[in-house]
C-alpha cells in the first residue's frame, strides 16, 4: 500500500506543477531504473549519461560494470592415517568469479512535444563483455610413492574460464516526462540486433603431477578439458564456445526497457 501511496504522491505533484521545464540545451544528466510498484523502486542497473546539444539533440552513453567473488567449501576438514598417526586434510574451497562491462554510445533527435514532454529517437551501439571463472582446490599426493604418506600431500587448484563478446546496434524511441524542473520520468523501447561470440573455455591445473595422482580431479566433470595424452600425462583438449560447438549467436527484435527512468539535469 505504502508503495501504491508513493506513486499517487509522484502523479499528483506532476499534475500540480504545472510550470515544469525540460531541458534548454547545454544540460547534462543521469538516468536511474525506477519500479514504483516493485520490491525495490530505485534500481541501478547501469547508469546513462546524456549531454544536450540543443533543444533538439542529445548525445547519450550508457554504462555498467560488476562482478562477484564467492567461495564455498566443497570438502570438510578430515582425518588420514599416515605412517606417524592421523593427519588433518585441509579445507577445500571453490571459488566463483565472474565480472561483466558494457557501453552503449549513442545519439537522440528530440522533438518539440511540449514545455514538459520530450518525445524522441535516436540510435546506440552497444558493446559488451563478460567472463566467468571456476576455481576448485585439490588435495592429494604429487607421486605414487606419497600416496601411503598424508603428510607429503598438497593442496592444488584447478581453474576453468569463458567468456564472451557481445556487439549490436539499436534503433530507440522514447519519451521523456519534466514532473518538476530539470527532474523526469521517461520510458524507451526500440528495435535492435545483437551478436554474442562465446570465446573458447580455457582450463588450468596448478600442479601437473598432483593431477596425474587424483582420480578426483581427472573425473571432475566441471574440468573434462583436461585428460591424459598417450604418455599418462596432463594435457587439454581444445573446447569452442559452449562446448557443443557452438560459438556465436544472433538475434535481432524489438527491445523494451520495461522499468521507468528516472533522471535529474544538472
Amino acid at each position: 500500500m505504502k508503495k501504491v501511496l508513493m506513486f499517487l504522491a509522484l502523479a499528483a505533484v506532476a499534475s500540480v506543477d504545472a510550470g515544469a521545464q525540460k531541458f534548454q540545451g547545454g544540460e547534462k544528466n543521469l538516468e536511474v531504473q525506477f519500479t514504483p510498484l516493485g520490491g525495490s523502486p530505485i534500481g541501478i542497473n547501469g547508469l546513462r549519461f546524456r549531454m544536450f546539444n540543443s533543444e533538439s539533440s542529445a548525445i547519450r552513453v550508457g554504462f555498467s560494470v560488476g562482478g562477484s567473488n564467492t567461495q564455498t567449501v566443497n570438502t570438510q576438514p578430515y582425518d588420514l592415517t599416515g605412517p606417524d598417526g592421523k593427519v588433518a586434510m585441509p579445507e577445500l574451497y571453490d571459488t566463483e568469479k565472474s565480472f561483466n562491462f558494457s557501453i552503449r554510445p549513442g545519439y537522440e533527435k528530440h522533438f518539440a512535444g511540449t514545455d514538459r514532454l520530450s518525445p524522441y529517437v535516436g540510435g546506440e551501439i552497444i558493446f559488451a563483455m563478460g567472463s566467468e571463472t571456476l576455481i576448485r582446490e585439490f588435495s592429494n599426493a604429487q607421486t605414487s610413492a606419497e600416496a601411503s604418506d598424508p603428510t607429503k600431500f598438497v593442496t592444488w587448484e584447478m581453474s576453468r574460464k569463458q567468456g564472451t563478446t557481445t556487439f549490436g546496434v539499436n534503433g530507440v524511441a522514447g519519451v521523456d516526462f519534466y514532473f518538476v524542473d530539470n527532474l523526469y520520468m521517461g520510458v524507451e523501447l526500440g528495435l535492435g540486433f545483437q551478436s554474442t561470440s562465446i570465446k573458447d573455455r580455457e582450463t588450468t591445473a596448478s600442479n601437473a603431477q598432483a593431477w596425474e595422482q587424483s582420480p578426483i580431479a581427472q573425473g571432475d566433470a566441471d574440468f573434462d578439458q583436461a585428460t591424459l595424452d598417450a604418455d599418462n600425462k596432463l594435457s587439454f583438449r581444445t573446447i569452442v564456445g559452449d562446448g557443443n560447438g557452438g560459438y556465436k549467436g544472433n538475434g535481432w527484435g524489438p527491445t523494451f526497457q520495461s522499468t521507468i527512468r528516472l533522471g535529474w539535469l544538472f
